[in-house]
C-alpha cells in the first residue's frame, strides 16, 4: 500500500505545521496564513505536478509514435528553444 503524501513529501509536514490560522469572534478558523518561503515551495510543488498530469495525459499519445502523435523531434525544435530568450 503506498504511503499517505504528506508521510512521503516533507514539504506538506511543513505546511501542516507552520500554518497559522485566523479566527473569527467566536473563535472558527477562517483563514489559514503560511510563511511567503512555504508558500513558494508550495506552488512549485503543484506546478510540478501540474506538469506530471499533462505528460502522463499525453503518453498514450506519444506511444503510438511521432507521425501519428504529430510531436515534434528534438532536433527540429532544439535551435529555436535554445534562441528563445522570451523566457
Amino acid at each position: 500500500m503506498d504511503q499517505p503524501t504528506y508521510e512521503t513529501n516533507p514539504l506538506f509536514n511543513e505546511v501542516l505545521y507552520s500554518a497559522r490560522y485566523l479566527v473569527n469572534n467566536e473563535g472558527g478558523k477562517t483563514d489559514v496564513v503560511l510563511s511567503l518561503a512555504v508558500w513558494n515551495k508550495l506552488l512549485t510543488l503543484l506546478e510540478e505536478l501540474d506538469d506530471r498530469n499533462i505528460v502522463q495525459a499525453g503518453l498514450p499519445k506519444l506511444k503510438a509514435g511521432p507521425v501519428s502523435s504529430g510531436v515534434l523531434r528534438w532536433e527540429e525544435v532544439r535551435e529555436g528553444w535554445e534562441d528563445d530568450t522570451s523566457v
